[in-house]
């Protein structure tokens, strides 16, 4: 290639970086802005600070076997949310800005982990791009939301860097493992991770796995055993709170994937052709191990998007280590390293801009997008207050709004449903204290929630 061939290329390749991060920052526009919002996103919002309330002493944080709550949740992020919330004086809000914090930080465990693996600075920041863009451009539901997984996985992330770091070094594993048992303690459906480092150890290292395995049993028996003290059997009799599976659920799922589709794509061709390297094989078993539980995790009825965050994660590592290797793919034979980059880049952003969510565009051109706002606002405020006025115990099928009015948490709608669907409680479970005047029904204004 000519040298001015070459700088064609380059520029081209500079141009499209500008492209996704320019995107990457548009994307996240309207999750940042929504946080300050009085609004519903998800309704685990409440839930999630009711239990975070409890954990500053407003109820018990695991309720006991005949109320119609349940928490199966571990107890590390309520108390972080709590004292965060109890600082700054919203629960909410606490959550939220801990979500969008959590994004940030596995974003740069991404750009770290690319640069363990092998990638340079540009390739890592490429990754940590893919994965910003890619959760706030199609998971805001979850991005700057109260909820503890994205706090989790940052802890998580952490942890699996820092082994990354202790595989570099070929020592210092203790101190990952203990990091991703306590992100297990803030969410415990996070397993893509250590199952990728324990199996790397047994294959590479079976001394050291064994020695990790015996330190991570020990310190999540001795998180139980603490977590038995503070809270009795009823924390175990929450944690195993019923839920119902089914296999329809993991094959709807497949089309999620659509989200990651070019990232996927690129990390299947790069793991095959690549698979020599150790760093892309270790790559292709964090990727694998997360397809994987991507789809069982999904049989389970009512699992969110969130299912799919660790493989994000992966995807978003193998696509920074897919512009690293392009030079030295077989198609780069046929066309240069830098051309199959700025195809890579290319075909990332034009899957940003395919979507139907105009947020943050509409954030930023559209005065009607700012008169529906306030009016749902609006609604919550008039939800908030049908419930404050209404006498005696009610339930609304907004949490959030049942939470700012100062109601008790009573009924959780997913909870009973499960207990029902699952047999452990009668279909007229909440009919009932509706018709002895034991409890009421507010009706939740539809605008509320986001």
């Amino acid at each position: 290639m000519s040298q001015a061939g070459g700088n064609s290329s380059t520029r081209r390749v500079s141009i499209m970086i500008g492209c996704l991060a320019l995107l990457t920052a548009l994307a996240a526009l309207w999750p940042v802005y929504r946080v300050f919002l009085n609004i519903e996103i998800d309704t685990n919002e409440g839930w999630n600070a009711y239990y975070a309330d409890a954990a500053m002493g407003r109820m018990p944080l695991y309720p006991s076997a005949h109320q119609l709550i349940a928490n199966n949740y571990p107890p590390l992020s309520f108390y972080i949310v709590g004292g965060l919330g109890r600082l700054i004086g919203d629960a909410v809000l606490a959550g939220r800005l801990l979500s969008l914090a959590a994004v940030l930080v596995i974003a740069g465990g991404v750009f770290r982990a690319v640069r363990l693996l092998g990638g340079d600075a540009t390739s890592a920041g490429i990754g940590a791009l893919f994965f910003g863009a890619t959760m706030c451009r199609f998971f805001t539901s979850y991005v700057g939301m109260n909820d503890p997984h994205l706090l989790a996985q940052a802890v998580m992330t952490i942890g699996f860097v820092a082994f990354l770091q202790a595989r570099s070094q070929d020592r210092g594993y203790a101190l990952p493992i203990l990091l991703m048992v306590g992100a297990g303690f803030i969410k415990h459906n996070l397993v893509v991770m250590p199952l990728t480092a324990m199996i790397w150890l047994g294959i590479n290292r079976p001394r050291q796995m064994v020695k990790s395995a015996l330190l991570a049993t020990f310190a999540i028996l001795l998180g139980f055993a603490l977590c038995y003290l503070a809270f009795g059997p009823d924390f175990f009799t929450n944690l195993r709170s019923p839920r119902a599976y089914m296999l329809k659920h993991a094959i709807g799922a497949i089309g999620h994937l659509q989200w990651i589709a070019v990232g996927l794509a690129a990390w299947v061709y790069v793991g095959i052709t690549r698979r020599a390297d150790p760093n892309i094989r270790l790559c292709n078993l964090l990727n694998t191990l997360g397809l994987v539980m991507f789809f069982v995790q999904k049989t389970g009825d009512g699992v969110a998007y969130n299912a799919q965050f660790e493989l994000v994660f992966g995807v978003s590592i193998a696509t920074g280590l897919a512009f690293a290797h392009a030079p030295a793919l077989p198609l780069a034979r046929r066309w240069s390293g830098e051309k199959l980059q700025f195809i890579l880049l290319l075909a990332i952003c034009i899957r940003l801009l395919a979507s139907a969510r105009l947020e943050p565009v509409q954030l930023l051109m559209d005065p009607g997008f700012h008169a529906e706002i306030t009016a749902r606002e609006a609604a919550m405020s008039a939800t908030v207050a049908r419930l404050q006025d209404t006498p005696g115990d009610a339930t609304c099928s907004s949490t959030l709004a049942s939470y700012r009015s100062g109601k008790p948490f009573i009924v959780d709608p997913f909870y009973t449903r499960e207990q029902i669907l699952t047999g452990h409680l009668p279909p007229d479970v909440v009919t009932k204290r509706i018709d002895a005047g034991k409890l009421t029904v507010v009706k939740a204004d539809p605008l509320l929630h986001w």
